[in-house]
C-alpha cells in the first residue's frame, strides 16, 4: 500500500510525543501516512494517554525498556504502507507534505538504501563521522544545497525505507540498543550495493529528550561503537565523496 508509516519509539517524555505528533498531523494533511508509537515501558502517563485513544495513532506497548534498535523493528512489524521511516519524538519537519515527499524519493529513487535528515559523506575507521563530510538540513544552517545528497551512513534521527530493503538488510540489530543502530544499517545497505542518501527538508532537533533519562549512556555508547568496530573492521572507513568534494574539504 502506497504511502509513509511513520514509527517513533518513546520512553517516557510524553508531552514530547505528543508535540512531535502534532507536528506531524499538522505538515502533512494531505499526504497518505499513519504513526506507529513504540512505547518500550514508560513510567509517567504515556500509555494512559494512548490507551484512551489519540486520534490516527497506533500504540503498541512493551513492559520493558527492549532497546531503541528492538523497539524499531516491532513498529516495522505493525506497518502498513510500502516506506517505512524511523524517526525520534523530539524531531520537528518543517516542510509541508514531507511524509509525501520522502515516500516519492524512496519509491521513485532507483536502488535507494536508506534516506534520512541528517548523515555523513565519510565514515571512519572509529566508527565517527568526518565533519567536513557531514551533510544536513538544519532549520537554521542547512549544509546541503541539492534537494539530495549521496552519503556513506544516515543518522538515526529519521531514517525512511522502502519495507523491501528493510528486509533485504535485515532489520535493525538488537544488540544495538540506543547506539549505533542507524550507523549498522546503513553499511549493511551498502554491502548489498543500496545507495543511501540525506534530504534536503528542513527539521529542528531537541537533541537527546529521551537519551538524557538513560544512565551510564557513555558506556552503552563505547560498548556499541566497539560492536560496530568489531563487525565492520574490515569495511572501513567508507567515503563516497567525490573528487572535487574532497579538494574542497581543504580549503574549509
Amino acid at each position: 500500500m502506497e504511502g509513509l508509516s511513520i514509527i517513533i519509539p518513546v520512553y517516557n517524555k510524553l508531552e514530547a510525543t505528543v508535540k512531535c505528533i502534532n507536528f506531524i498531523n499538522e505538515h502533512n494533511k494531505n499526504c497518505s501516512f499513519e504513526i506507529i508509537v513504540v512505547d518500550n515501558g514508560s513510567t509517567d502517563e504515556t500509555q494512559k494517554v494512548f490507551d484512551a485513544g489519540h486520534k490516527g495513532v497506533t500504540y503498541v506497548r512493551n513492559d520493558e525498556n527492549l532497546g531503541v534498535a528492538k523497539a524499531l523493528n516491532i513498529g516495522a512489524k505493525a506497518a502498513k504502507y510500502d516506506v517505512l521511516c524511523f524517526m525520534h519524538n523530539d524531531l520537528f519537519v518543517f516542510r509541508e507534505g514531507w511524509a509525501g515527499a520522502i515516500h516519492n524519493f524512496i519509491a521513485n529513487t532507483a536502488n535507494a538504501g536508506v534516506a534520512g535528515l541528517y548523515g555523513a559523506k565519510t565514515l571512519r575507521k572509529d566508527g565517527s563521522f568526518r565533519g567536513r563530510t557531514i551533510v544536513h538540513a538544519k532549520k537554521d544552517s542547512p549544509a546541503i544545497k541539492r534537494p539530495f545528497e549521496k552519503v556513506a551512513v544516515v543518522d538515526g534521527l529519521l531514517m525512511a525505507m522502502s519495507k523491501t530493503v528493510f528486509e533485504k538488510t535485515g532489520g535493525f540489530h538488537e544488540d544495538f540498543r540506543m547506539h549505533y543502530y542507524d550507523k549498522d544499517i546503513s553499511m549493511r545497505a551498502v554491502k548489498v550495493r543500496l545507495d543511501n542518501y540525506v534530504l534536503n527538508i528542513s527539521f529542528e532537533h531537541a537533541c537527546g529528550t529521551t537519551r538524557a533519562q538513560i544512565k551510564a549512556d557513555d558506556s552503552i555508547r563505547d560498548e556499541a561503537q566497539e560492536k560496530f568496530i568489531e563487525i565492520w573492521k574490515h569495511s572501513l572507513p567508507v567515503d563516497v565523496s567525490t573528487w572535487r568534494e574532497r579538494i574542497g574539504y581543504l580549503f574549509r
